[in-house]
């Protein structure tokens, strides 16, 4: 049994209180209860004075002294009279039943039969207070042992009701909800003749608990079970994600990260660590420029977005990506950088491309037409001198005829072969379309211009051999100069010049082959001046 159970304490409790109960009523029935005897004697003392006041007043008027002893030891026979004493009045007799000493005597006075306002003689009565305090304290022990008998019958009904009303009812509801699991369904039953008792009421308040607790549950695992699917499919695009995603703080320190960016890392020949400073500043070639786009960005509340260049590794092509940079606050006030880099190489390669498709000859893979507008336009500036050389092939087009336009590609080919290692680093060439080329020499003079332009028709006049044909072809070349700015510093008129010092020396190529090359005449010259 539990010692510090609801029963065991409960009849500890009564116990210990009929115990208390029952001393303190012993106590005071037996302190009443000797008063009431005492009450009692002097009441049958005084009752037996009157039974016999007559006689004693006949023997004391009379002075009957046999006859005043006679009542004095009839009186002294009962037991609740220890003494009995008469003396006349007038006289010095003293009749005593007895040689008890009189200590506290009850003094009744002996009335004349015949002069009722005349006293004749008193008769003391010394009640047996030891008598009567035994006969009470008998009573009194009886009285009590029956109230102790009650008490202990009263409590052990109280225990039994209590038990089986209260605690054993209030026990298996204790045990029933020590034993209920929340959600499992399980619920109290309510005691029998508890149906309307606070136990009842109790037992239906905690199953309507138990409900709402369930139903709670219930909504908290519905909630759960959706959080977890959110999460899974947050996950599976997050580490899917063939974008590097990042979440940092913005010290550098990385918190989460996909797979896709430990793949960027290896691209880089980097290892994975913990930080690779603010903003990943150690992966980007140029990191000044993305620190100046998210500071501009974050001032005015927006996404940081740009292109930029990853450091480039060794062993691979340069990396380009799209950087979004994200600023997200939590609740409790922390600041967090979500960076997401988006692979743009493959999308920088085809534009760089497509820019070398509109700007180079796809044949010869020399500046085209376009190519060179564009270098004419950044080279015509102040202080700023070169030399625009056209160049038209001669007997090509009986080669194009002759062997076909595969010879004639090749041809053209070869040509762009000379050029590039003729000219300089600083220089730049390019097929103006068909046959026609351009060169585009910078800080030069007639006289280097000349140099440079005899070593490159020398080499395009040495014969070619075409393997198709077995057989060798030569081609020649005319050429026409004209300067920037001492000719003109207008695109239009610049080329229009150099077009006609070409067809200048294209007209005396058959009679004159050694004026292949003819400069453009000066304003106020009308006659070009020729190699």
């Amino acid at each position: 049994m539990n010692k510090s159970g609801l029963l065991v304490r409960l009849a500890v409790v009564i116990g210990f209180a009929s115990i208390a109960i029952g001393f303190l009523s012993t106590q005071l029935f037996y302190r009443l209860t000797v008063n009431q005897e005492v009450t009692i004697a002097h009441q049958s003392i005084e009752s037996l004075y009157k039974t016999i006041e007559a006689t004693a007043a006949t023997a004391a008027y009379l002075a009957e002294q046999d006859l005043a002893q006679e009542v004095v030891d009839g009186l002294s026979t009962n037991g609740v009279v220890l003494n009995v004493s008469m003396i006349f009045e007038g006289s010095d007799t003293r009749l005593t039943a007895n040689e008890h000493a009189f200590n506290s005597p009850v003094v009744f006075p002996i009335k004349s039969l015949f002069e009722p306002d005349k006293f004749v003689g008193q008769l003391l009565i010394e009640p047996n207070i030891e008598f009567i305090e035994t006969r009470a304290r008998q009573l009194a022990a009886e009285n009590s042992k029956a109230m102790a008998l009650q008490a202990m019958v009263v409590t052990f009904v109280a225990i039994f009701v209590a038990s089986f009303l209260i605690t054993r009812p209030m026990i298996k509801i204790a045990r029933a909800l020590h034993e209920t699991t929340p959600g499992d369904g399980s619920r109290l039953v309510i005691p029998e003749f508890h149906d309307n008792s606070e136990l009842g009421l109790l037992v239906r308040d905690v199953n309507k608990l138990l409900d709402k607790t369930e139903d709670q549950f219930n909504q908290e695992r519905k909630l759960r079970e959706e959080i977890e699917a959110l999460e899974k499919r947050f996950r599976m695009l997050f580490e899917n994600s063939l974008s590097p995603i990042i979440l940092m703080e913005p010290s550098g320190n990385i918190l989460l990260f996909n797979s896709a960016f430990g793949k960027t890392l290896d691209k880089l020949g980097l290892q994975l660590k913990k930080s690779y400073g603010s903003l990943l500043a150690e992966l980007f070639d140029e990191p000044g420029q993305l620190d100046e786009v998210v500071k501009t960005a974050f001032e005015n509340d927006e996404i940081a977005t740009g292109e930029f260049k990853l450091k480039p590794h060794a062993d691979n092509d340069s990396l380009w990506v799209q950087v979004v940079i994200t600023s997200i606050v939590s609740d409790d006030m922390r600041e967090y950088y979500q960076v997401t880099l988006h692979d743009i190489s493959k999308r920088k390669r085809d534009l760089d491309l497509l820019a070398y498709q509109a700007d180079f000859d796809k044949l010869t893979k020399l500046h085209n037409r376009q190519g060179l507008e564009k270098q004419l336009t950044t080279l015509m500036v102040p202080d700023n001198r070169f030399a625009l050389v056209l160049i038209d092939l001669n007997k090509f087009k009986q080669v194009n005829d002759i062997y076909g336009h595969k010879a004639g590609d090749e041809i053209l080919i070869f040509v762009a072969d000379r050029i590039k290692k003729t000219i300089r680093p600083t220089d730049f060439g390019g097929r103006w379309g068909g046959d026609e080329f351009v060169l585009l020499l910078k800080d030069v003079d007639k006289v280097q211009t000349r140099q440079l332009v005899e070593q490159l028709v020398k080499r395009i006049a040495k014969p070619y051999y075409l393997p198709s044909f077995e057989t060798n072809v030569v081609v020649g070349a005319s050429c026409g100069v004209a300067f920037y700015p001492e000719h003109s510093n207008e695109l239009q008129t610049l080329l229009h010049l150099a077009d006609q010092a070409m067809y200048q020396a294209k007209e005396v190529k058959d009679s004159q082959p050694d004026q292949f090359l003819q400069f453009a005449p000066l304003p106020g010259n009308p006659e070009c001046s020729h190699a």
